[in-house]
């Protein structure tokens, strides 16, 4: 496989794991982790800068509600970064993360880690073992044990696990973003549901979007609930929150209803009011995979919506099986593009969420958005995963417009570079996705 040299490092995965993630490929991408190239030792030195901003007087208060990113504007990665930065001593960042492989990240949180803060981070065992004695992962275990983490008492100490499959579950992957923080700057319990990791990849290569919750008891209490069962690697039971409009989820489901298609199961296409286009619901997906046979199903309730009249557009990156053949003739937009020519697609859209504007089960003037980290595929009902469902009206239409944006940029590709092929691999366009 050809290496490419990024910012900050993304390590690639098996490709057996990408097909077990139900993403076609779902890789990381390709530098190895235990070499630091010259523009990653520049961040490394840059964020030394931006620590200082930690030791000036707490007046910082991190933004609630939706942010998006678009490759290489930084958005959300920034946001996570000055939350680290503005953890006072004493208080607790804890974070579920598919892929760790960001020399950034690492900076970050073992200034916070040196400083007081208590750091414990959970990650997907595959991904971790791919990467080197000296990658993000090993770099950033032997971090959080090091310093006076031995003489902390129990609850402050900290560290870096991993899960072979779903930690709490028995398949599927350990596939969160979920960020929590005891205390950021003057804000208290503050959670972040996002669907990028802790990459470079996800700010450079990525479309993401992610939603934060501050100064709120019960999103932050079951959040860190099911972080604490996560670290003990066993089942647990399902969770879920309702507070106010927003509703928190986390699978694996253990036999509760597939939501996105309970969602669309509940809407009607004609007789909006107050909500909606011109009379009809309008629904924006923007999702990363649809595949296998929980692809297909959600496919097939889209296409029947489209049908009755609902005004759909779709967002994708892959679209596996017998989804594709399903919804031809939905509109939908593949937003990737091969920027190299190697004939891998390097920038790609990466949410995977849903707005629904219109008649929504007895309401003929909803406005609600589906979020979070779950592929529409088999997998995303047992991996590990977290996500919001969000009824507030300003939120639906941010994600209406970024989606609508995002249906109306078509990225092209540059001509494929044989000299940057392989001889004779199969070449599989997927393969360094990240999931």
């Amino acid at each position: 496989m050809t290496t490419k040299r990024v910012t900050i490092v993304v390590v690639s995965m098996a490709a057996a794991l990408a097909t077990h993630l139900g993403a076609g490929a779902t890789a990381g991408a390709t530098a190895p982790a235990d070499r630091v190239s010259a523009a990653a030792q520049i961040a490394i030195d840059n964020d030394r800068a931006g620590e200082r901003e930690a030791k000036a007087p707490v007046r910082f208060r991190p933004r609630k509600g939706v942010s998006f990113n678009v490759p290489g504007s930084q958005e959300i990665n920034s946001k996570v970064l000055r939350a680290i930065r503005h953890t006072p001593k004493g208080n607790k960042i804890r974070a579920m993360t598919w892929n760790f492989n960001s020399w950034t990240f690492v900076n970050a949180l073992r200034a916070a880690h040196n400083r007081g803060v208590s750091v414990r981070i959970i990650m997907a065992r595959t991904l971790a073992n791919e990467q080197g004695p000296n990658g993000p992962f090993n770099v950033m275990r032997r971090a959080l044990a090091g310093g006076n983490n031995k003489s902390r008492r129990q609850e402050m100490k900290s560290w870096f696990r991993t899960c072979s499959h779903s930690c709490r579950g028995t398949g599927g992957a350990m596939h969160s973003k979920l960020y929590l923080f005891s205390q950021v700057g003057r804000a208290k319990r503050v959670v972040m549901s996002s669907s990028a990791n802790l990459t470079g990849s996800a700010a450079s290569n990525q479309y993401n979007d992610m939603y934060t919750i501050t100064d709120r008891k019960k999103p932050y209490k079951v959040s860190i609930k099911v972080f604490n069962e996560a670290a003990q690697d066993r089942p647990a039971p399902w969770r879920g929150y309702k507070d106010g409009t927003i509703t928190g989820w986390f699978t694996p489901n253990k036999g509760r209803p597939d939501l996105p298609y309970q969602m669309l199961n509940a809407v009607k296409c004609r007789g909006a009011r107050g909500a909606g286009i011109r009379g009809r619901t309008a629904i924006r997906i923007a999702q990363d995979v649809f595949n296998g046979n929980r692809g297909a199903k959600i496919a097939r309730r889209i296409k029947e919506l489209h049908r009755n009249g609902c005004n759909v557009r779709i967002v994708y990156s892959q679209m596996a099986g017998q989804s594709r053949a399903i919804l031809a003739g939905v509109p939908k937009n593949h937003l990737v593009s091969d920027r190299d020519g190697d004939g891998a697609w390097d920038i790609y859209l990466h949410m995977k969420a849903m707005s629904i504007s219109g008649y929504f089960g007895k309401d003929r003037g909803t406005r609600i958005v589906f979020n979070g980290t779950a592929n529409f595929s088999g997998i995303g009902l047992i991996a590990d995963e977290n996500g919001l469902v969000i009824r507030r009206d300003g939120v639906e239409r941010q994600y209406g417009r970024q989606i609508n944006r995002l249906f109306n940029i078509h990225l092209r590709s540059v001509p494929r570079d044989p000299d940057k092929v392989e001889r004779g691999e199969v070449i599989d366009p997927y393969r360094n996705m990240e999931g």
